[in-house]
């Protein structure tokens, strides 16, 4: 008896369209290029080009709502020529606060500012565009109310730093007890307290209000000099430094630990480990999605942080061309999604950073020097699942996967998913008591600008697409810090008349 074949352009178009939903975005387009009946399904198919541009830009879906794919298909495109629509003069000034316009730690994340001012154990959070998120956070924190230790005054304890999260409406505040003894005093113990932001009691996801810190030199060894605490998801960490001078048989040391924090208020996941020159050698950290973390010092370290239950596994070290000193790297504001709280965001995001696919800043001293590193570095199987950590030369990873700009006080650099912006001051322009900046964006996704207007089908590009030079006309202001979003531009300006404060400027794209 013959068997019959069925074969796949046979099929209803309902099916085909079904099957061809299952491949990865790259093969849908190649299949688009194989005969003309495929490429008429792909055309009539808004879920098929949904998924395209979500690959093509680099983007994770976010599920949820009943907007049609063809609603989801123009926001992204539409995101995808947002530029072209970027005006650097019509922008919404937001005033801030008096007393944080001195000597404060200043972030942008979920449409939200946070402040945090070390001197006065003070910390603001506040929308600075209400009208774009559905559910908004603001509160101010007293010394009081940043710590919880029974029975003591502000004086017993010192709040260290603080990490703020509106997306999982959390809180993290690092301080330390402190005894007295006579004229001294010295750190005793320190904590991480897990709070909400929009009420006065613990985290309600968190395994407890509090996180304890394991295996931390005693006082007299370790003398805080700086501390930075870092969260993504369930996973929180904690970097320390000592202030002990080095000595020929002392070095400084750094010491990490990272916590699952809504499954457990201890952890075994500690690395330390010696600081040459504490001045110039510093240590950063950052997560790169939920089982990987970077630490940034005279080499990538990539680690691995799938079991908690113990210290972090070293993947692979990425050698740079020369040695930095002041490694420093920035997380970008619209990071991936961290939680089951999507009500902070706005109602049209649909889509997330790929953790695979994104991009990172980071800016180092002696030479001056702003890094944009892709990510897709840091999951390439050729160099992460090889036998034991190898360290990888700069030339096999470094010219394909970075970018670099001289970094001096006027120039900015931020990133946003796939995206670069980098602001400088035109050398030697001052028109008017006006500055001339000029803006360059960079995009490093497979989908150039430019697309085949008929077809609809995006084109790849190797090399980043420079976007437009803009003339920023100012009176005496200066750019302190600059934050790419996803639709947004926020700029802190530095108001030099006495008379006025400093304040962002929104640009909405």
């Amino acid at each position: 008896m013959k068997k019959s074949k069925v074969e796949l352009l046979s099929l209803p178009e309902e099916l085909l369209l079904y099957i061809l939903s299952f491949l990865p975005w790259q093969d849908i387009l190649r299949c688009t290029s194989l005969c003309k009946a495929l490429r008429q399904a792909y055309m009539s198919s808004s879920e098929l080009q949904y998924i395209t541009e979500l690959g093509g830009q680099q983007l994770l879906p976010v599920f949820g709502g009943h907007i049609s794919f063809s609603k989801h298909l123009q926001l992204l495109r539409d995101k995808l020529h947002a530029w072209s629509k970027l005006d650097i003069h019509s922008f919404e000034a937001i005033s801030i606060p008096e007393q944080f316009c001195t000597r404060t730690e200043v972030t942008i994340v979920s449409g939200h500012a946070c402040f945090w001012k070390p001197s006065m154990h003070s910390c603001k959070i506040f929308p600075i565009l209400p009208k774009s998120l559905q559910q908004s956070i603001e509160r101010d924190f007293s010394p009081d109310s940043l710590c919880s230790v029974p029975g003591q005054t502000q004086s017993d304890f010192d709040v260290l730093n603080v990490f703020i999260d509106p997306v999982q409406n959390l809180l993290a505040i690092v301080y330390v007890t402190v005894i007295g003894n006579g004229n001294m005093v010295y750190d005793e113990d320190y904590y991480i307290d897990l709070v909400a932001l929009d009420g006065d009691g613990a985290h309600p996801q968190a395994a407890g209000r509090t996180l304890f810190l394991s295996d931390l030199p005693t006082h007299e060894d370790f003398i805080t000099k700086s501390t930075k605490i870092e969260g993504f998801g369930r996973h929180i960490a904690l970097r320390l430094f000592d202030d002990q001078p080095c000595t020929p048989t002392f070095a400084s040391r750094w010491w990490l630990q990272i916590w699952d924090w809504q499954h457990s208020t201890t952890s075994n996941s500690i690395l330390s480990g010696p600081i040459i020159d504490p001045d110039f050698d510093e240590i950063d950290i950052c997560f790169l999605g939920n089982d990987r973390f970077l630490i940034v010092s005279d080499h990538l370290k990539l680690y691995s942080i799938e079991d908690m239950s113990q210290a972090p596994r070293l993947l692979a070290c990425f050698s740079w061309p020369v040695p930095f000193m002041n490694l420093r790297c920035f997380t970008p504001t619209d990071d991936i999604a961290r939680s089951s709280h999507p009500q902070i965001q706005a109602p049209q995001v649909t889509w997330i950073s790929n953790p695979e696919h994104r991009l990172l800043s980071l800016v180092t001293r002696y030479p001056d020097l702003h890094f944009v590193i892709s990510t897709r570095i840091f999951f390439e199987p050729d160099f992460v699942d090889s036998e034991g950590p190898a360290t990888i030369p700069w030339e096999s990873w470094g010219p394909e996967n970075t970018r670099a700009f001289p970094h001096q006080f006027s120039c900015k650099l931020a990133v946003s998913g796939s995206r670069a912006l980098y602001a400088f001051a035109a050398a030697g322009v001052q028109i008017d008591d006006s500055t001339e900046y000029r803006l360059h964006l960079m995009d490093f996704s497979p989908l150039a600008v430019k697309r085949h207007h008929q077809q609809g089908l995006g084109r790849m590009v190797n090399e980043p697409v420079y976007g437009r030079t803009y003339r920023e006309e100012g009176i005496n202001d200066d750019i302190i810090e600059m934050w790419l979003d996803r639709d947004k531009l926020y700029l802190l300006k530095d108001r030099f008349d006495i008379d006025k404060m400093d304040r962002f400027e929104v640009i909405e794209f």
